[in-house]
């Protein structure tokens, strides 16, 4: 259960945590800045990327040593002078992937609903880069062919057809699967059933066919050592004023039942657990 003190769990799915990482900064990262950084990250791949640091060391301009101390990396982020487009930008990922683009020298357009418009821009997106997700022709005409780069937290196959209008050539569609909060939170595909204009159902095959998925889960059954990296790199961030502390509010107890079911019945729980006791021995499966 959720308040249990112990959770057996096999060591091949085990890395440990930064030391002295409070285990709530754990979660905050796992739930936002770590599928945003991994996600813009598996982007740009193609750009040369061979190590972790690669992006984001030049996105803020720094690097860290062991003990958490700046290096100036000296180096231009692959990201850098690109339009980059944020679909569900109001949620902990999106922020996140907004403040991670814009110090990697990107020029950031977002999505969202209406009531998240303020802290959007709160976090320099700038008045006419914004648009209710809803008001599809207005921001597909605005922003036609502008597009390097579009990152979709949403899921919704039926704005697939206005990426498609807003991508400019050669771009990028990057789709997160799943979070750390749970797969429903980012649905993968909408019914596609409800097109019926030839036209838009082309668009969005297009879209759907370029689509490149980046799922946290199958990051860290990939690679753990570039995970864990990953993780205490970004705890090193937060450590250090240079990104916030996000989370999903709420997790509904659907989610819950839907992950014990899978474990009960004999598959993987798609859970991260952070323990809370003994600093040598937390780690998150």
């Amino acid at each position: 259960g959720g308040c249990s003190r112990y959770v057996p769990c096999h060591i091949g799915n085990l890395i440990a945590v930064p030391e002295r990482a409070p285990s709530q900064d754990i979660v905050y990262i796992l739930s936002s800045y770590l599928p945003a950084y991994q996600c813009l990250e598996q982007s740009v791949e193609e750009v040369d990327i061979t190590s972790c640091h690669d992006m984001f060391d030049v996105l803020q301009e720094v690097i860290f040593d062991e003990e958490g101390e700046s290096v100036n990396a000296g180096r231009r982020s692959p990201l850098f002078g690109q339009s980059v487009l944020i679909a569900g930008a109001g949620s902990p990922v999106g922020l996140a992937l907004i403040d991670v683009a814009r110090h990697a020298g990107a020029t950031v357009y977002a999505l969202s609903h209406s009531e998240n418009e303020q802290k959007i821009k709160q976090m320099g997106v700038k008045e006419g880069s914004w648009y209710p997700l809803s008001q599809k022709e207005e921001w597909g005409t605005k922003w036609s062919g502008k597009m390097d780069l579009i990152v979709d937290t949403v899921g919704d196959y039926d704005n697939y057809s206005s990426f498609y209008d807003v991508m400019g050539s050669g771009g990028r569609f990057v789709r997160t699967n799943t979070t750390s909060a749970g797969e429903n939170v980012v649905p993968v595909r909408g019914d596609t059933r409800r097109y019926f204009s030839p036209l838009k159902h082309f668009k969005g095959s297009h879209i759907n066919r370029m689509a490149i998925d980046y799922n946290i889960f199958d990051s860290f059954e990939e690679d753990k050592k570039m995970f864990a990296d990953d993780l205490t790199y970004l705890f090193h961030l937060l450590r250090s004023g240079k990104i916030e502390r996000r989370a999903f509010p709420h997790v509904g107890f659907f989610m819950v039942e839907q992950e014990w079911n899978k474990t009960f019945e004999g598959g993987k729980a798609d859970v991260f657990v952070v323990s809370c006791n003994e600093p040598k021995m937390r780690f998150i499966c």
